[in-house]
């Protein structure tokens, strides 16, 4: 019916319009995206000439609109991958809480925080390492190698179960049937980690001090292989030592090579350490009742005084201040038999070298070469003892060579003058000049 008093024309459009109104709200309550809860226009998303297909580009802010960053993989799944149905209302997703979508496959072990060890690309992007490194049983070594399956036999789809850490536990058939060591036979203890770490069984190491009553593991003893001392598999001692400090036990053949027939102790440390054989150093004055090693003797070998094995002496040295009986050759080479010099050597030489003899005695004893008018006058001792070997000799007249005749001027009134050496030495016994002594 027309209202009367609007115009026929006037009253179709607005008829028309309303009826547009009713439509699109009819539309609106219609749509497959159920109950929005945001404000979003249609055109955001679909296209003016037809509902499908979308809009290349969507024209809206997932995240600012309702709170859920499409990132990762998320930004690259259709709509209808989580939104069943396409109503947008569905499901009830909380930012954050990824079991809300998806099924904890943990059944819940690990919490909610799915983020904690999964990203948004892959559920299988894990780092399993660092993820393991905040649970009580780090994997290190040989553990770092090894599937998720090799320890988790029984557990599928990810429902970890916690295992029992003890090595044993996991490793009991590598202790019954270890090859080298029968474990079992041993009564060796189920705490691997004693012996063994988590790179590899091989390269055991133990406190062999506690295992064997005492006896510790020093030095070379270190790099050896088990079979070394032991029998295997029984692990029976094959040498009856009684400690670490007992050598001569396990080391009887050696000890006979090098000093068999000598009255060496048969405590070797004494002489040598656990490092090696060589290098033996000991306290030569206890062992030889008072010679001690001084200068170079510290530097020649044990064969150039003692006979070897025996060790028994080449020379009948009373003491280290007994050289002569030692050196003799080198007395006579030097200053000849019968020359009168004492074989008292350190008078003159030093125990690092024959060479710098320095004879002080000489002043109080002969003549003074080191003090008066005639220190510093000579050089070598062939200065004054011409005759090779005979230091009984000696020659004045070498640097005092005055004319015979001035001297016997000099000497007029002088009872028993002679131009001799002897003669200088028995008027002038200190060396002075005129005056006499």
């Amino acid at each position: 019916m027309e209202h009367p008093k609007i115009p026929k024309i006037l009253f179709i459009v607005v008829s028309l319009f309303m009826y547009y109104q009713t439509s699109q709200a009819q539309n609106v309550m219609k749509s497959p995206h159920g109950k929005f809860t945001i404000n979003i226009d249609c055109s955001a998303c679909h296209r003016p000439n037809a509902w499908k297909p979308l809009k290349s580009k969507l024209d809206f802010n997932h995240k600012k609109m309702t709170g859920f960053a499409l990132i990762g993989k998320h930004k690259m799944i259709k709509c209808q991958s989580c939104h069943l149905d396409l109503r947008f209302d569905q499901p009830k997703v909380m930012p954050g809480n990824c079991g809300s979508c998806h099924v904890d496959v943990h059944q819940g072990k690990f919490g909610t925080k799915c983020i904690s060890c999964h990203n948004q690309t892959s559920f299988h992007e894990v780092k399993g390492l660092a993820i393991h490194a905040k649970t009580g049983f780090p994997l290190t070594g040989a553990h770092q190698q090894l599937a998720c399956q090799s320890c988790h036999q029984n557990d599928r789809n990810g429902a970890f179960t916690n295992l029992d850490t003890d090595c044993y536990s996991c490793h009991q058939k590598d202790y019954e049937n270890a090859q080298s060591i029968n474990h079992v036979k041993q009564g060796f203890s189920k705490q691997c980690q004693q012996c063994h770490n988590t790179m590899g069984w091989g390269g055991a190491a133990f406190d062999h001090v506690t295992v064997s009553g005492g006896f510790a593991l020093v030095g070379a003893h270190i790099q050896l292989r088990c079979e070394s001392c032991h029998e295997i598999p029984s692990f029976a001692s094959r040498f009856p030592a009684t400690s670490d400090q007992d050598c001569y036990s396990c080391h009887q053949t050696q000890f006979q090579d090098a000093h068999g027939g000598s009255t060496f102790p048969h405590t070797c440390i004494t002489c040598h350490n656990e490092n090696s054989w060589g290098d033996a150093h000991f306290d030569h004055a206890q062992i030889s009742n008072g010679f001690q090693l001084l200068g170079a003797h510290k530097k020649i070998e044990c064969s150039s005084c003692h006979e070897i094995p025996s060790y028994k002496t080449k020379f009948p040295a009373t003491s280290d201040q007994d050289c002569y009986t030692c050196h003799q050759k080198d007395f006579d080479k030097a200053h000849g038999a019968g020359s009168g010099i004492p074989t008292t050597c350190a008078d003159c030489h030093n125990v690092n070298s024959w060479d710098g003899a320095d004879f002080k005695a000489h002043d109080s004893q002969y003549f003074p070469i080191y003090s008066g008018s005639h220190q510093g006058t000579w050089s070598s001792c062939e200065t004054c003892h011409t005759t090779k070997g005979n230091y009984q000799s000696f020659n004045c007249l070498n640097c005092h060579a005055h004319a015979k005749s001035t001297m016997d001027s000099k000497h007029s009134e002088v009872s028993g003058y002679s131009y001799v050496s002897t003669a200088c030495y028995s008027c002038h016994p200190s060396g002075r000049g005129e005056g006499g002594d």
